[in-house]
């Protein structure tokens, strides 16, 4: 495929636009959680949401990756990757949404009916590897916009039913979180169904398991990530819901405001997927990526001291939590870039490997730090995280560099 900047900048900001709706969409329901909850009730709702995020990948059992990777270079594969890729989701989804309630009520202070956690998790688990799955399919054929629209869809549609819950029946945790498994579980009925008509899968007697063995390293491998970024909050609860309340709140402006960084990556990975010789390219735009997450971190840092006044009491801690956490999008460029590359030179067992290395580190400084110094040593373990995954990451690059120059 030739290489194209307009293009590539167009797809970014046709993507940008679609992750913009998305984000409002996730700054008003962050916002109004926050100010209607106050830290300890949205503390409740984002200890079990992260206990619930955990079990995504493995719904999907990394057949996401799969998909990205392989109908961009094979489109006409479609229909046949597809039909298995939903066979394969649907059967994993019911294993991981059980496995998930009976995680949340072992490992969560029990301040959560166990009724909510029955619906709220599985809904989670369900909506979003599904949505994360035909977005990825989207991806794979450079439409971005729809890649866009997908992922923006699931959160307007958890908003909206939000809406209408605080409307019709006022604010408590329990309520809220129904409201949101319902959101979740309308969007991804709505989704399937459109998917199974506008794609038309092809059925077939039995399941290629090549295909799981294919995608089990994305999936360990986006596990691993989430622990890195997840595992705090369970953690913390145990210290005080109000604090996983403060710590998500900054996690998330971090994260909203890298959207364009966000959108950018996005819309590169298939075209450096279908290039014949993307090395060159990749360390190009990894450099401007760099730059411009190192310059977004500047931005965060000067804009914090708003985040408390526009969550309400409770949240002071957002502002030197979110100033701890504006260099970490840096971070995650580079390994992102150095994820690609491993993965488009076949290695994707090694990446999985490396994202291991980066959840034990995790989950062990997590533990040690976080019960000890609370949201300091949160905030040390994630870095922590991030540069093993780095390490190990740019010793794979570096080896694959050199086979291919051999």
């Amino acid at each position: 495929m030739a290489w194209r900047p307009g293009g590539y900048l167009r797809a970014s900001g046709g993507l940008l636009g679609w992750m913009l709706l998305r984000a409002a969409g996730q700054v008003v329901l962050v916002v109004t959680l926050a100010r209607l909850l106050g830290a300890q009730g949205y503390g409740r709702f984002v200890a079990a949401l992260a206990v619930a995020v955990f079990f995504v990948p493995l719904a999907g059992l990394g057949l996401q990756g799969v998909l990205l990777r392989d109908l961009a270079r094979a489109p006409e594969r479609l229909p046949e990757q597809l039909g298995q890729a939903l066979r394969l989701w649907l059967r994993s989804t019911a294993v991981f949404g059980i496995v998930g309630v009976a995680t949340a009520v072992a490992v969560l202070p029990r301040q959560i009916p166990e009724l909510v956690l029955l619906a709220f998790v599985p809904a989670e688990v369900a909506s979003s590897s599904l949505v994360e799955l035909l977005a990825r399919v989207e991806q794979s054929q450079h439409r971005t916009s729809r890649f866009g629209a997908m992922l923006a869809g699931l959160v307007l549609a958890r908003l909206l039913m939000l809406v209408i819950y605080a409307i019709r029946h006022g604010t408590t945790v329990a309520g809220w979180m129904w409201a949101y498994a319902m959101g979740s579980t309308g969007y991804a009925a709505v989704l399937l169904v459109w998917a199974w008509r506008t794609y038309q899968p092809r059925r077939r007697s039995r399941i290629e398991y090549a295909l799981v063995r294919k995608g089990l390293p994305f999936a360990w491998g986006t596990l691993a990530q989430r622990l890195q970024t997840e595992f705090n909050k369970p953690v913390l609860a145990q210290l005080g819901y109000a604090l996983v309340g403060n710590f998500t709140a900054a996690q998330r402006a971090m994260d909203i405001a890298s959207l364009p960084l966000t959108a950018m990556q996005e819309a590169l990975w298939p075209r450096l997927y279908a290039s014949v010789d993307h090395v060159g390219r990749m360390l190009f735009t990894a450099a401007v990526l760099f730059f411009l997450a190192l310059a977004g971190g500047v931005v965060l840092y000067l804009v914090a001291p708003l985040l408390p006044w526009v969550l309400g009491q409770g949240f002071g801690s957002t502002m030197q939590l979110l100033r701890w956490l504006a260099w970490l999008p840096a971070l995650q460029v580079v390994r992102n870039v150095a994820s690609f590359h491993v993965i488009a030179n076949g290695r994707a067992s090694a990446l999985a490997w490396s994202y291991v290395a980066g959840a034990v580190t995790s989950v062990a400084a997590t533990t040690i730090l976080a019960l000890r110094h609370g949201l300091a040593g949160a905030v040390l373990a994630l870095y922590l995280a991030e540069c093993t995954v780095i390490v190990l990451q740019l010793v794979l690059s570096s080896g694959s560099v050199r086979k291919q120059a051999m």
